[in-house]
């Protein structure tokens, strides 16, 4: 533990983590490239599929990295520091918050997905196949829509965590695996992603809108055959 008392202890980590989650990676992206506000161009995103698309493929992949490297660097630091099973997972959920509304850019971001994905590699590695061989593909599938389905996909997810313990135990890294944490930890991450793309979840419905990004018909490219 940074400081003695569990509560003073713990409000550094999340304000470390918020802070982490903050580097504003596509945004740097963008000016060194001659963008002077990448959330003014494209999908107004600032993370990896905006940088792609209006930056370039190899800026858009470094971002990526550097936004998971920010979920997973927030989850080690809440986990070597506290003793607590759920810090690490809710110091993900302010690196989440910290990417979407990011304090050094007037509390602009992006939507959050690589810098979760980091901290589920470093507290679970084994849960990002099911999540990215499973229920992302599946809610895809079903709803033809990349934001709702992916909210529909993470909340199902973390259902599947906390009930996996049986069949997975073995796999579970630091033994985070099936507590009812991570159904807490799934809902936390679910509100926040639906709060930022509320716009674009509701057009879902009021509109009939669907879009599913290029970067992701290629990577599910066999559930969007057609399309």
């Amino acid at each position: 533990m940074i400081l003695q008392n569990f509560y003073l202890n713990t409000i550094v980590i999340l304000l470390a983590s918020y802070l982490i989650g903050s580097f504003p990676s596509a945004y740097i992206a963008g000016k060194i490239k001659g963008i002077d506000d990448i959330s003014k161009i494209g999908s107004r995103n600032v993370g990896g599929m905006n940088t792609i698309t209006n930056v370039g493929k190899f800026a858009g992949v470094i971002v990526i990295i550097t936004d998971i490297g920010k979920g997973a660097l927030a989850a080690y630091l809440a986990d070597r520091f506290s003793d607590h099973i759920f810090i690490p997972l809710l110091a993900v959920v302010f690196a989440v918050i910290g990417h979407n509304w990011m304090v050094y850019i007037g509390f602009k971001g992006g939507k959050g997905v690589s810098t979760f994905l980091g901290g589920l590699l470093y507290l679970s590695p084994i849960s990002f196949l099911f999540l990215y061989l499973l229920f992302i593909p599946v809610a895809l599938f079903i709803i033809k829509d990349s934001y709702l389905a992916t909210a529909v996909g993470f909340f199902f997810f973390s259902f599947f965590l906390w009930v996996s313990k049986g069949f997975l135990h073995v796999l579970w890294f630091h033994g985070f695996g099936g507590s009812f944490w991570w159904v807490i930890f799934g809902f936390l991450v679910t509100i926040v992603y639906s709060i930022k793309c509320y716009s674009f979840i509701k057009s879902y419905y009021t509109e009939k809108r669907k879009d599913i990004h290029p970067v992701v018909k290629k990577i599910f490219k066999p559930f969007f055959k057609g399309m």
